[in-house]
């Protein structure tokens, strides 16, 4: 019987993997064994190529090239060859009869592997593994319960349909609003996820700055017996005056007179403890508590995942956990039994430990279950050498599982009705009659002690003395800019971006100067602005994604191939085009730099951000000198040399082909005005 090769995403998952299996001899990339041979990727080793790598037609941006071909293929992404060589090696040993795909479990994760397999042409058979966490006991699990392949084409089908889908959107839209909105060397830049992202923080920005406090009154009664009530509608809300002198005149009729409760009532309420993180909630958490952006709440979660290996899978949309871990969930809160959480678990009664279906629920689990500690009797150990940081985030995962397996938080709400002379002043109170929860909760908590307000014991009827009715003076206030603490729910909430995406996304869009990160708060830059604003409405509404991934969901099912999918984004760019090729306004970025006469059509040749290209190109000239060749950039002074005289000094640092030094060498053009390499005849005699 041969040997069984598994595939693991990365070397620290994969070196977990070899320990669980018992695989113990190292190797250049891999791990060997009786049994199994064990080696990885190093996150994505292969990717889609790009347009401009199938056909070289494609280095220059021309409307009429739109929409680009999406049939591209697959590629050896830069620096990833030895790795890849290395599984495809392995992959195409004799001894080895099989594969286990053990990448990360997850739509992107699958993908990744699945493209490996495809691009050093595996014909063995694959099956898979799906582990939610890295620890001994999760990894022994998995691999007992391994998956078959076709559970996965689903999956597989609705990834590649995102991966070229993203990319058709990406490519077609930046070379269609650059070349008919951008200005010289500045490249718009569009994403299906950046851009409406934009949009709704160049939105809020302008609401922001067109908002004007309006003043408002309100009047505050307050009682003998020691509170306080405010003035109601006839609808039971705050009654807000507009104007100063109808408050007043109010306060003037009930000034020096006597109230009566016309209603009091109290009733006991619950509230059960939140729901289990996901990741976009850790983050939102983690912003408002600590101050952290999405990246680093990912950075820190994911360092707990890989290398403590004391926290679940953290790219997780579920806040609920399935049924089959409701078994080994005393394991896991057992793990936590140490330092100041011993007590808190000790006070949970075996009885309260029961599969609540608010917390267990397979129907609300996708991939991933719900952020909680792993089974790792070293967790305590562990616990004492993290950061800070970790130490933030990991108690937050903590308390949480803890708190689902406290009683719940009980109070008393409290409401009274004052009426003075036909005014209704209404007063509410909230008395606590049991923390539950919130005993694990509270030490945590950053937003200060909930205010109470104890509420006398009334009838309806009763007299009541005022003290003073006061005039309160207030304004509207702003809308609040995304910040660090609510941007990941905004996204969310829009479906923008996946667990996964979401801290890339932000990342992508500080990187172009589209926005910016200040004191906590993203501000859409100029550029941001005027961009947002030359992009068609549908390019960047904030469902844009939304109905992205509900079309992605009809591939998985199979109601909708993948060849569709890609022609209705086609049929979209086609339509985009034309529309956006008919308007005329202001062009964004900076102004092209001339260089001079195109050596083709005679129209003037500027520069670019990654080439210099013809401004003839609209009428099909195709004429371009790229930035960097041969590994050696090419100056805006050569370009112009060698257009003024058909070639350039000489220009040294280009790289040769075999990877061995470099090379002196003289631009020209060849007669169908091309660049091509001139070589001084002494030297190289």
């Amino acid at each position: 019987m041969g040997k069984i090769l598994v595939i693991a995403e990365k070397p620290s998952a994969g070196k977990d993997m070899a320990k669980v299996l018992g695989v113990t001899e190292s190797h250049n990339g891999y791990m060997e064994g009786e049994k199994y041979i064990v080696t990885w990727a190093l996150g994505h080793l292969v990717g889609l190529k790009n347009p401009e790598e199938t056909d070289p037609k494609y280095k220059a941006w021309r409307l009429e090239d739109l929409p680009l071909p999406d049939d591209n293929g697959l590629k050896i992404l830069p620096g990833m060859e030895g790795q890849f060589h290395i599984i495809k090696k392995l992959i195409h040993r004799s001894d080895v009869d099989s594969l286990i795909n053990a990448g990360d479990a997850g739509r992107e994760g699958y993908l990744i592997q699945s493209w490996i397999y495809r691009m050093a042409g595996n014909s063995k058979p694959v099956k898979v593994l799906w582990a939610s966490s890295l620890t001994d006991e999760a990894l022994r699990k998995a691999f007992v319960d391994l998956k078959e392949e076709k559970e996965f084409r689903g999956i597989l089908e609705e990834a590649e349909a995102r991966a070229i889908g993203d990319q058709k959107f990406g490519y077609n839209y930046s070379r269609m609003l650059t070349v008919t909105k951008g200005s010289g060397r500045t490249v718009l830049s569009y994403g299906r996820c950046q851009t409406p992202l934009l949009n709704l923080i160049v939105q809020r920005d302008k609401e922001i700055e067109a908002f004007k406090p309006t003043p408002y009154f309100c009047l505050e009664c307050t009682y003998a017996k020691g509170f306080k009530g405010l003035l109601q509608n006839e609808k039971g809300k705050t009654l807000n005056f507009v104007k100063r002198t109808d408050a007043e005149a109010v306060q003037n009729g009930i000034q020096g007179k006597d109230g009566m409760v016309i209603q009091r009532e109290e009733e006991k309420k619950s509230e059960k403890a939140p729901l289990l993180y996901n990741l976009a909630e850790l983050q939102a958490a983690a912003g408002k508590k600590f101050g952290y952006t999405a990246e680093q709440t990912l950075a820190i979660a994911q360092s707990l995942y890989e290398k403590h290996k004391v926290l679940s899978y953290p790219r997780t949309d579920s806040r609920a956990l399935s049924m089959d871990l409701y078994g080994e969930i005393r394991q896991h809160l057992d793990s936590c039994c140490f330092g100041k959480y011993k007590d808190m678990i000790s006070k949970i009664p075996e009885e309260n430990i029961v599969a609540d279906k608010r917390y267990f629920n397979d129907a609300k689990v996708t991939d991933h279950h719900a952020l909680i500690p792993t089974i790792n009797p070293e967790t305590g150990k562990i616990y004492e050498g993290l950061t800070e940081d970790e130490k933030n985030i990991f108690d937050e995962i903590i308390r949480s599982l803890i708190a689902i397996f406290y009683p719940p938080y009980t109070y008393s709400s409290s409401r009274i009705l004052v009426d003075v002379d036909g005014n209704v002043f209404q007063s509410s109170g909230t008395t606590i009659l049991d923390l539950g929860y919130k005993e694990v909760l509270k030490e945590i908590k950053k937003e200060g002690k909930e205010e109470l307000v104890m509420l006398p014991k009334l009838s309806e009827g009763d007299r009541m003395a005022i003290d003073s009715v006061e005039l309160l003076q207030k304004k509207t206030t702003a809308p609040a800019r995304y910040n660090v603490g609510n941007i990941i729910k905004v996204m969310e909430k829009h479906g923008i971006g996946t667990s996964a995406t979401r801290a890339e996304i932000l990342k992508k869009l500080e990187k172009r100067k589209y926005i910016v990160l200040e004191k906590g708060k993203y501000i859409s830059t100029e550029l941001g602005r005027k961009y947002a604003g030359v992009i068609p409405d549908e390019l960047k509404a904030a469902d844009l994604t939304q109905k992205f991934e509900e079309r992605l969901a009809l591939v998985n099912s199979g109601e909708l191939s993948r060849k569709d999918f890609l022609a209705q984004i086609d049929s979209e760019i086609i339509r985009h085009l034309k529309s956006l090729n008919m308007q005329e306004g202001e062009k964004l970025g900076d102004a092209a730099v001339q260089l001079g006469k195109c050596p083709v059509c005679g129209s003037e040749v500027l520069e670019g951000k990654k080439n210099y290209y013809c401004s003839g190109y609209k009428n099909g000239c195709n004429f371009y000198i790229m930035r960097m060749i041969a590994g050696r950039e090419i100056t805006a002074v050569a370009v112009t040399q060698l257009l003024k005289s058909g070639k350039t000094n000489s220009i040294s640092g280009f790289n040769k082909k075999n990877g061995e030094g470099t090379f002196s060498a003289k631009l020209a053009l060849d007669e169908e005005k091309k660049v091509i390499f001139l070589f001084d005849k002494k030297r190289r005699g």
